[in-house]
């Protein structure tokens, strides 16, 4: 009675297992919530800068305060005046010249020519064809069962007053052990994948055409313009001017009142300093380095990735490995899809791009420096892996994350990520706060890691 309850027990014990284990999986393969694809980057950008300054510049001047005296007086006596009998002479004559004129004519003429027209049509039938194919296809096939262990071991049985002393004690001494048995179930998995064969009808049926070409030449006529214009020289009677103008007059005394002008200039001035104000224009084009915030929302995948990584700790590239050169790490990033929930070829996906980076938290709040290790296309498969190498300029802390993100061609996405510190030269054998911290978290002492995403 007692070994029938253990059995029932055990029996319920492995069923709630696989109950949990199955809702479980099924919470795993949720795609209730979307992954962010961070893309955030660096870009190097050129701006234009306007600036510049005024420049002061100091000069002299020349001001001029000459000024007229206006001044005269009127006199009655004979003066000179100059009478102008300058006049024109008019000549010439009428001499005959040729000149061009252009004469519009033609005629339309009638041309006969060949034109070869394109032309044909199309007939249609309807052929039945097609043929059986076999093909195959797998069908997940849930089975198991429940395996019983049963094993022994001695029990010591001790009498107040006595102890065994014995290597291998038996029934009826004074203190003895006895031979106890136990039984354990636990559940055979033994589910699997099955192909199974069918037949179907691949039908080829189609229709055919057939061009029955009737193009040949045909005679045409057509009008054209036969242009005859053309330039004719005619004759005319031109003048031809040869007035001239005579300059000529004389001078003519006078008598009686008039003004004589004695005004004069008064020439005078002074030098002044005097101050200008110039733009000077520095204006440049500025080229930095801008961090760029930019990243989308993907519909998640599962699968498994596998991560090995050389060295176990990795250092700043100012550092040197055991063969004297810059320290560096190594990575093999392998993946793995989930397809199983998916019967159809078609609908499976398969990763074609893999980006992969590393957030450097550096020490003394000096920022985050983003390392990109891998960002590129791979060949569309449900498997892969890809190498990839990178040298470190700067320590960064345990808060230091890899991240690795695989892309399908339907546009799904998976992630993972871990912990990878660059360790400088203050960060060998120090543990934080003197702890007693395994190395491997602040060390960064990962070689081989499988994580499921």
């Amino acid at each position: 009675m007692f070994r029938k309850n253990i059995k029932n027990l055990t029996f319920l014990a492995i069923f709630i297992f696989l109950l949990i284990e199955l809702i479980f999986i099924n919470s795993i393969f949720a795609e209730e919530e979307k992954i962010w694809i961070d893309t955030s980057h660096w870009e190097i950008q050129t701006t234009f800068v306007s600036d510049g300054y005024w420049k002061t510049n100091e000069n002299k001047r020349w001001v001029d305060t000459s000024y007229k005296v206006n001044q005269g007086y009127w006199s009655n006596d004979s003066y000179q005046v100059w009478a102008d009998t300058s006049h024109w002479v008019n000549s010439g004559y009428w001499v005959p010249e040729n000149y061009n004129v252009w004469i519009n004519s033609g005629y339309n003429k009638v041309i006969n020519y060949n034109v070869w027209v394109n032309s044909g049509y199309t007939t249609y039938k309807w052929v039945n064809s097609g043929y059986w194919s076999t093909y195959s296809y797998n069908v997940w096939v849930s089975s198991g069962y429940i395996a019983k262990v049963e094993y022994g071991y001695w029990e010591i049985v001790e009498e107040y007053g006595w102890s065994i002393n014995r290597l291998y004690p038996v029934i009826g001494s004074a203190g003895h052990a006895q031979w106890r048995t136990k039984i354990y179930y636990y559940w055979v998995d033994t589910s699997h994948y099955e192909t199974r064969y069918a037949i179907r009808w691949v039908d080829t049926s189609h229709w055919e055409s057939q061009y029955v070409d009737t193009s040949h030449w045909e005679q045409r006529q057509s009008t054209v313009w036969v242009d005859t214009s053309h330039w004719e020289t005619r004759q005319r009677l031109v003048w031809k001017d040869i007035s001239y103008y005579v300059t000529e007059g004389h001078w003519e005394t006078r008598t009686g009142r008039h003004w004589v002008d004695t005004s004069y200039i008064v020439n005078q001035g002074y030098w002044e300093n005097y101050t200008t104000y110039s733009w000077v224009d520095t204006s440049h084009y500025e080229t930095k380095k801008v961090w760029v915030t930019s990243g989308y929302f993907a519909t998640p995948m599962h699968g498994q990735i596998i991560v090995e990584k050389q060295p176990e700790y990795v250092f700043t590239k100012w550092h040197k490995d055991a063969n004297g050169n810059e320290a560096s790490m190594s990575l093999k990033i392998t993946w793995k899809v989930d397809n199983n929930n998916v019967n159809s070829e078609a609908e499976k996906r398969k990763i074609n791009k893999v980006y992969i980076y590393e957030d450097v938290v550096r020490y003394n709040d000096k920022g985050i420096e983003k390392i990109i290790l891998f960002d590129g296309n791979v060949l569309s498969a449900e498997e892969g892996s890809i190498d990839a190498s990178c040298k470190f300029e700067h320590a960064g802390n345990e808060e230091s994350i890899l991240h690795v993100y695989v892309y399908a061609e339907s546009g799904e996405a998976g992630h993972i990520s871990f912990a990878n510190p660059i360790n400088g030269f203050r960060s060998i054998n120090i543990s934080p706060d003197n702890s007693n911290l395994n190395p491997d978290l602040w060390l960064g002492g990962i070689t081989y890691e499988i994580f499921e995403f």
